[in-house]
């Protein structure tokens, strides 16, 4: 559950060096040649011979990849394991979109708090620090007192969950106990203008409130009620497990769509306690009330996922001379269920198109994107000297990006190829068991591939 943001410029990506090919892979972008590409008009050849009218069948986009390669990295020895599903949204033709982040700054903030809200009176929301401990004090001792029930699962295990349970719950009757009430405020009236698109707006009624920075929306989070605190991507996600969890994340998705920002669809739901369990392989026999859940908005039928750039190793990337970079923040929608209701909502980010810059942009063959790959992947990956590494790709995923506009505040949503799957280390962690590292298996890209030239994005840098 990481979250980062930037504004960098759209440039040329820097990439290490290999063996001079026949043909050219990446092309240079300070040459001006993405530009013309989106500004072109494709040529319909291959619909015309094919009849086709979906984007898988015009770009002839498997359902399937499966295949093996290796080759040196950056660093050691690099090993691609592809078993990966295919996806690719139904439409017929791809748009290149502009435009700008927030929605609708001079009216979102008084239409979202009437539309959440109602018509007031607000005030600026207070806060308590006992208040808040208590909240986060109760949902721990109920999950101690179902810990406590019975042992679940393997002895050591069961300690070790109940032993992390103990600690955040010593850790709330700490806070709770030292609180002196000097960083508390009560509510106050509000008396702030909603024509101020430059004032940071945060306000309640009753017991549901609305903040937004800036005034813009382009960070905009709910709340309804005292609820413990969640956060919002999984790095363990699932989809609905039954009938009610599926109509409480169409829930979800409906809340958010009201809002107007853009159109979501459901992504993925999952216990709020859920990660404990994963972590652990074992039942914990505590059911909280509690989802956490994550949506994917949605531009012209083709989501949007905010990824960022799987370098292979740190360390590696250090020792061969790249700095770290901020991730350039894409749109993202995520929050908390309660009972089927939403209780808690974060949309990050959200994207506001005004002109479509291109209706029907030209993009390159799938064939095209898997050569680039193949070539391309070896060059970013930076290993630790002397240890190899497998990626595992098990996705391949056609979506939008956002990138920024050279020399504006403006950005686009281009199409693009993202490849993902998890990394295993040629290193033991116990003796005949390779370590195996899936911690941000939904959330990062193996590698980025720009779906109209073919240019690799980094999507730390946005370009």
């Amino acid at each position: 559950m990481k979250r980062i943001a930037v504004l960098l410029t759209f440039v040329l990506f820097l990439c290490a060096c290999q063996p001079t090919p026949e043909e050219e892979v990446v092309i240079h972008k300070n040459e001006g040649t993405l530009e013309q590409q989106l500004a072109a008009t494709p040529v319909p050849d291959y619909l015309e011979e094919t009849g086709a009218n979906t984007l898988r069948l015009s770009l002839n986009v498997p359902e399937r990849v499966q295949e093996n390669f290796d080759g040196n990295a950056v660093g050691g020895h690099l090993y691609i394991e592809m078993d990966a599903e295919v996806e690719i949204p139904n439409v017929e033709k791809v748009s290149v979109l502009r435009g700008q982040v927030g929605y609708e700054p001079e009216k979102a903030a008084e239409r979202i708090a009437k539309l959440l809200l109602g018509d007031g009176p607000y005030t600026r929301p207070g806060h308590s620090e006992r208040a808040y401990a208590e909240v986060h004090l109760a949902f721990y001792q109920k999950w101690l007192e179902a810990l406590d029930q019975k042992p679940y699962g393997p002895a050591a295990d069961y300690d070790a969950i109940r032993n992390e349970v103990q600690q955040h719950l010593d850790a709330y009757a700490e806070s709770y106990r030292m609180a002196t009430g000097e960083n508390d405020h009560p509510s106050q009236p509000w008396t702030g203008s909603f024509d101020d698109a430059k004032e940071a707006i945060s306000i309640s009624s009753g017991e549901k409130g609305i903040g937004m920075h800036n005034g813009d929306a382009s960070n905009f989070t709910y709340g309804a009620g005292s609820h413990p605190s969640f956060g919002g991507w999984m790095d363990h996600p699932r989809g609905p497990r039954n009938e009610e969890e599926r109509q409480w994340l169409h829930n979800a998705a409906d809340f958010a769509n009201g809002l107007g920002f853009a159109r979501v669809i459901p992504q993925y739901i999952n216990d709020a306690d859920e990660m404990t369990r994963m972590r652990y392989s074992v039942e914990t026999g505590f059911e909280s009330g509690y989802k956490v859940f994550s949506l994917l908005p949605v531009y012209e039928g083709i989501p949007v996922y905010p990824y960022v750039t799987m370098y292979g190793s740190d360390t590696g990337r250090q020792a061969a001379g790249v700095p770290f970079a901020r991730n350039l923040d894409q749109e993202e929608i995520f929050g908390t269920l309660y009972n089927g209701e939403v209780v808690q909502l974060q949309w990050r980010s959200p994207f506001t198109v005004t002109q479509v810059e291109n209706e029907n942009v030209p993009l390159l063959p799938f064939e095209r994107i898997m050569e680039i790959f193949k070539r391309q992947v070896f060059m970013s990956v930076y290993l630790d000297a002397g240890y190899d590494m497998t990626y595992k790709v098990t996705g391949i995923q056609f979506s939008y990006m956002r990138v920024q506009v050279p020399n504006s505040d403006e950005y686009r949503l281009v199409p693009v190829w993202d490849f993902i799957g998890y990394v295993v280390y040629d290193w033991e962690a116990t003796p005949g068991e390779k370590a195996i590292s899936q911690a941000f298996f939904e959330r990062m890209s193996i590698l980025t591939i720009n779906a109209v030239d073919g240019s690799v994005i980094d999507r730390y840098l946005g370009y």
